[in-house]
């Protein structure tokens, strides 16, 4: 079993916020790790999946991925745009008892044959809002959010889930609101491999990133996480270039949201670095 380890290194008072994910990365039992991200070039959420092992002629059964919107957005099914098999918006619930403040909507296939590369992303599809990027859209998290038993639901089940042609369960999350809150803080270790974000609070549409301490010609894979799981940037570079590293956050991004540094060559110590953010726009 292969574990990710998640740490975070906080501006005040020198911590490392630590948390121990083995939800990700399983090499004993096939899955999908589901995730969302939103693309700026085109304004748009895209939803991808990566597996812990290759296939060909895989065979997508009847799969489903639930979407969570703030109530503000329109009552209406979303547009989805399929990339991986025929994607649909075929239930919607707006503004349930069980929890007023959000919609959720059903994105549903009835599956195909798929080709996939061991630990390569692959898109599922992707939808637009008006307005862009709009804070608080994430994936329906299974076990947390209503079920379909609940007030307002409609008998509605919005749970998650990737199945074959056998009704084989594959689907796993990858990072969501539920891992991210569950961070815990440890001292950081002075002359360690370290990333440094400035300013944090962020109070503009960028903030600057500069590492230290780590070997030379390393590189690390960067993403931005929103406090919901969403995935706002992401890119792989060499240490010797994240230097004053600027990366833009989306206008409308408020509150908490984190910055992931992942070593992309497996080392002796820390392996995956994490900053928390406070973003005041």
């Amino acid at each position: 079993m292969k574990t990710l380890l998640l740490l975070t290194l906080l501006i005040a008072g020198g911590f490392v916020c630590v948390r121990d994910m083995e939800a990700t990365l399983i090499d004993t039992k096939p899955q999908f790790s589901v995730s969302m991200k939103y693309n700026t070039e085109f304004d748009r959420y895209e939803v991808y999946a990566q597996a812990n092992f290759t296939r060909e002629h895989f065979i997508l059964g009847p799969s489903q991925i639930s979407i969570v919107v703030p109530k503000q957005i329109a009552d209406q099914p979303l547009d989805v745009y399929s990339e991986t098999g025929r994607w649909t918006d075929y239930s919607e619930v707006y503004a349930p008892a069980a929890a007023p403040d959000v919609d959720f909507h059903g994105i549903h296939t009835l599956g195909k044959s798929i080709d996939f590369q061991r630990d390569t992303p692959f898109i599922l599809f992707s939808f637009s809002l008006k307005g862009g990027y709009t804070d608080g859209v994430r994936l329906y998290v299974n076990g947390k959010d209503p079920s379909s038993a609940q007030a307002g639901m409609m008998g509605g089940d919005f749970a998650n889930t990737i199945q074959n042609h056998e009704s084989t369960e594959f689907y796993q999350s990858a990072f969501d609101q539920v891992a991210l809150a569950q961070l815990i803080t440890e001292v950081a270790e002075l002359g360690k491999p370290a990333v440094t974000v400035y300013p944090n609070p962020i109070t503009s549409d960028a903030f600057a990133i500069t590492v230290s301490h780590f070997l030379p010609g390393e590189r690390l894979r960067l993403h931005l996480i929103s406090s919901t799981g969403v995935e706002l940037y992401g890119v792989e570079e060499e240490t010797a270039k994240l230097v004053n590293y600027r990366v833009r956050v989306p206008r409308q991004l408020n509150g908490q949201a984190y910055l992931f540094a992942e070593r992309t060559v497996a080392t002796n110590g820390q392996q995956t670095f994490c900053k928390k953010l406070i973003i005041l726009n």
